[in-house]
């Protein structure tokens, strides 16, 4: 039993770090299990929240279920005990001495031991799927009895089958009665590449329009959130700010028993139909929302060469204008970029560089045209500026830098802006990875993006906004591509150096 309890704990140590391709992503939780061995908790890990629907209708409970996984793929979702049994019909008994519990209804009897992957039925000893037991939990500030939902369920007599697109357990009561199936939200993504925003349902896309001046209002009728939570999504996005999505009753619409609406929430100076387009896609099963930026936009920030011996440098400030980035205690990242990256220009033009800008105030501009603006300058060296956030793991902190998979030159400018940030500003150092970001892969240069520190700290949000922590940031951004310039020919003597840029373009293709 201490083993398992190991593995189960181990486990959900590492279910913190991923996230599963799924259409809803699932929240995290802090779990502690109990150790029927030695009768004490073991270490807290993270485990999934699994959605349940009971005959139709999402299951509310004090706390959640939550997923395991058993062998490194089959995954057992486990419930609280009394709230599944009682839904069922079922009466739930603790037998403190023996740790068991009982579950009884008029003709049947399930007997779960806590620790034990034996149950008894109706007095026959049965082995639970993939041998996972009963299980006392502390999570969500309280502590459960957790048994698995197939295993109980099935033994009460109902059904049970799996939706992966809302990440759920769904529940069907024996004889009960069930209403026409509804249309279910899944997800909403965003694309800021191809600027757009996809509704995915999981049956046809029936919707209405509003407009709303500096909204646009997206009604699904007869459409429930499969997660059963409302939510917001900011894309990175000229037109759309901010999406919205709730679940409503009759209140919107006394015809509609229930509907989500999605609400738009516009850039000043775009309008519904200039804009935005709405259209239903059927073989999607989604509502597509495609934007067109206005005519006039503010002008893109330009720097003179002023040597032509001397390197050029393009210098990205992540976001901006109404793509604020990550939000955290009203801080937003786009207003931490900025007076970084112009800090850093300025001590580049102090020692004699060249230094290109994609931003110079709070203006949006598309990701692609800061690759162009990087690109028509012929920059040698491209680095992008952010902050960065986890919804997962709200105390983690630590800077990072990643250069575009298999790019020899980036990852030596990554590993030179890496190693000055950290010794600059005493911040943790979480190394260096590698991404397929468009500002990485569409610049034909070295290029790095830098990830200051994690916003969603609030011990290192609190050093991000400070203005002496972001000069040292400057100070050793500016001082890592030093050391990445001086590794190379002079300008003058750069025939070599040229062919080697040739190649990082073709590596990027």
């Amino acid at each position: 039993m201490k083993k398992l309890m190991l593995f189960f704990c181990a486990l959900a140590l590492i279910l913190g770090w991923g996230v599963p391709a799924l259409a809803v992503v699932p929240d995290k939780v802090t779990v502690a299990f109990h150790d029927e061995e030695t009768m004490t908790y073991g270490p807290e890990g993270v485990a999934e929240v699994v959605n349940v629907v009971l005959n139709g209708e999402p299951m509310t409970s004090e706390l959640p279920a939550i997923s395991q996984t058993v062998n490194g793929t089959d995954h057992r979702t486990m419930i609280p005990v009394r709230p599944i049994a009682e839904a069922l019909g079922a009466e739930v008994s603790w037998l403190a001495k023996e740790r068991q519990v009982e579950i009884r209804t008029g003709e049947d009897r399930v007997l779960l031991t806590l620790g034990s992957a034996v149950a008894q039925v109706n007095g026959q000893e049965m082995t639970l799927p993939g041998g996972v037991p009963a299980v006392a939990a502390r999570y969500g500030g309280g502590e459960r009895t957790l048994v698995p939902l197939r295993f109980v369920s099935e033994q009460l007599h109902a059904q049970v089958e799996w939706d992966n697109d809302a990440y759920a357990a769904l529940v069907t009561a024996p004889g009960a009665q069930l209403r026409p199936a509804r249309n279910r939200l899944t997800r909403i993504a965003a694309d800021d590449n191809a600027q757009t925003i996809t509704i995915y349902l999981s049956g046809g896309p029936e919707y209405r329009v509003t407009d709303l001046g500096d909204r646009v209002a997206i009604d699904l009728p007869g459409v429930v959130i499969a997660s059963g939570e409302d939510g917001v999504l900011r894309p990175e996005n000229p037109v759309v700010s901010r999406v919205r999505y709730a679940q409503h009753d009759s209140d919107i619409d006394p015809r509609e028993e229930k509907l989500t609406r999605v609400v738009l929430d516009l850039a000043r100076g775009c309008r519904y139909g200039e804009n935005v387009t709405v259209m239903g896609d059927a073989n999607l099963q989604a509502v597509v929302v495609s934007v067109k930026p206005p005519e006039t936009g503010a002008e893109l920030p330009e720097s003179p060469v002023q040597d032509p011996t001397a390197f050029t440098v393009v210098l990205d400030a992540g976001h901006g204008g109404s793509a604020d980035g990550a939000k955290y205690e009203e801080v937003r990242e786009k207003d931490i970029t900025l007076p970084v990256t112009l800090r850093v220009a300025q001590l580049l033009r102090e020692k004699g560089y060249n230094v290109i800008l994609t931003r110079s105030e709070d203006v949006y501009v598309d990701l692609y045209d800061r690759c162009d603006i990087a690109n028509n300058a012929k920059g040698d060296i491209f680095v992008s500026i952010h902050a960065n956030a986890s919804e997962v793991k709200p105390d983690f902190q630590g800077t990072f830098t990643y250069s575009y998979p298999n790019s020899v030159e980036g990852e030596r400018l990554a590993g030179c802006i890496q190693r000055a940030v950290v010794a600059a500003a005493g911040s943790i150092d979480r190394g260096l990875l590698t991404n397929d970001y468009v500002v990485l892969r569409e610049t034909y240069m070295p290029a790095a993006l830098l990830e200051m520190g994690f916003m969603s700290c609030h011990e290192e949000l609190e050093m991000l906004v400070k203005p002496e922590y972001q000069e040292k940031i400057a100070q050793g951004t500016a001082k890592g591509i030093e050391n990445y310039l001086a590794t190379l020919p002079k300008k003058g003597e750069r025939l070599a150096g040229d062919v080697a840029a040739s190649t990082e373009s073709l590596e990027k293709r």
